[in-house]
């Protein structure tokens, strides 16, 4: 049952949305029901509130980003929700020669470069922690490309959380792009690419690091975009995966939602996106140029950061691993107190994976539970 202290939370990541792609996300997704007017009417003042910033920007920074080159082909880091792509992304991002889409920039995609002196002010607003686990919240932290996307185009699997009820097309639109028309598609390929510009603009010209689960299915959207690209999917026991995208769906619908939502439609997804999203990644890797994607399981990288960050940089052929190794170990020694949630496995649990999972098993080297 969600906590009626979390539905009443008003603060949304869609606050500096334009108004008429708000009113097109209404429009497109049943509107809000009731016991989310709140949380909907603060999103529309602060849409409103914020035009002004947003026409500035597109003033004195459109030409400028439209005009940015991306000279090197970024890195994608991949993988289902909660297979570790936040702790290589946090890792990875150490390296001074990457950038990332932070927070600061998926909250204002279209007005961050203008806010820049407010940054500070409005950090004071953030939860000290993610909804859906311990992971400290920072305003220049990197974070998912596609809480960006929610923002800037009506296809992002942020809408799946904002407007439950329509979960399903958001979903197969989004990421698998089935049903989208060849104008849609392109719409969210030059939204995507306008925010890497705008974040490489602001970055002087740094790779790009990306972590965006997401982008598991869009691989083939992104070569077209980036023919080089590198990408890094990981991997994780696939038992853990179905908990904690579970709890993490719970969690964050309960903070984010404008519409209501069911326990068993909230199952039916996690059980369906996974095999959707790996059966479409299996598809399209081989799409890939060889030496441009490494395959690294989560429970490799924790029991070896070290060793599986020089694999990555070795397979990948990233330079400088050298003058990235002290920021590494570092950050490596700051969370060596971090602990990862622990779950008790349900039997039940246990035979839903095995049933709707089973392929994973036999695919990644993973010991089936339960096994007589």
């Amino acid at each position: 049952m969600a906590d009626p202290k979390k539905k009443r939370i008003m603060q949304h990541p869609l606050f500096a949305i334009s108004t008429r792609r708000w009113i097109r996300l209404l429009t497109k997704n049943g509107g809000v029901d009731r016991g989310y007017y709140t949380r909907a009417a603060f999103i529309t003042i602060m849409s409103v509130g914020t035009a002004p910033v947003r026409l500035l920007y597109r003033f004195r920074y459109a030409r400028r980003v439209a005009q940015t080159s991306v000279p090197h082909p970024p890195v994608f880091i991949i993988g289902h929700w909660r297979s570790g792509t936040t702790y290589l992304h946090e890792l990875l991002s150490q390296d001074p020669q990457f950038c990332h889409v932070s927070l600061w920039t998926t909250l204002l995609p279209d007005s961050f470069l203008i806010l820049e002196p407010m940054k500070g002010f409005l950090s004071r607003f953030l939860p000290k922690t993610r909804p859906m686990d311990a992971i400290e919240v920072a305003m220049d932290g990197p974070y998912e490309d596609e809480a960006a996307l929610a923002v800037l185009c009506p296809w992002s699997f942020f809408h799946c959380l904002y407007f439950p009820r329509n979960a399903e097309e958001q979903y197969l639109k989004a990421i698998h792009f089935q049903g989208m028309t060849m104008e849609e598609k392109d719409q969210w390929k030059n939204a995507y690419l306008q925010l890497i510009k705008a974040v490489t603009y602001a970055n002087q010209g740094r790779r790009l690091l990306s972590k965006n689960p997401p982008n598991t299915a869009r691989i083939t959207a992104l070569l077209e975009l980036f023919p080089e690209a590198k990408f890094i999917y990981m991997i994780r026991d696939p038992y853990l995966v179905y908990l904690s995208t579970r709890k993490m769906r719970r969690n964050v619908l309960e903070v984010m939602a404008l519409q209501k939502s069911s326990e068993a439609d909230l199952e039916q997804q996690v059980i369906d996106n996974y095999i959707r999203l790996t059966h479409h990644y299996l598809e399209e890797k081989a799409r890939i140029p060889p030496g441009n994607l490494m395959e690294l399981r989560y429970e490799d990288l924790v029991a070896d950061p070290r060793g599986q960050i020089k694999r990555i940089y070795d397979t990948l052929k990233l330079p400088d691993l050298d003058q990235a190794l002290p920021a590494i170990e570092r950050y490596l020694a700051h969370k060596a107190e971090y602990k990862t949630n622990v779950y008790a496995i349900d039997p039940l649990v246990i035979q839903r994976v095995n049933e709707c999972w089973g392929f994973t098993f036999d695919q990644w080297k993973y010991p089936r539970r339960g096994d007589q």
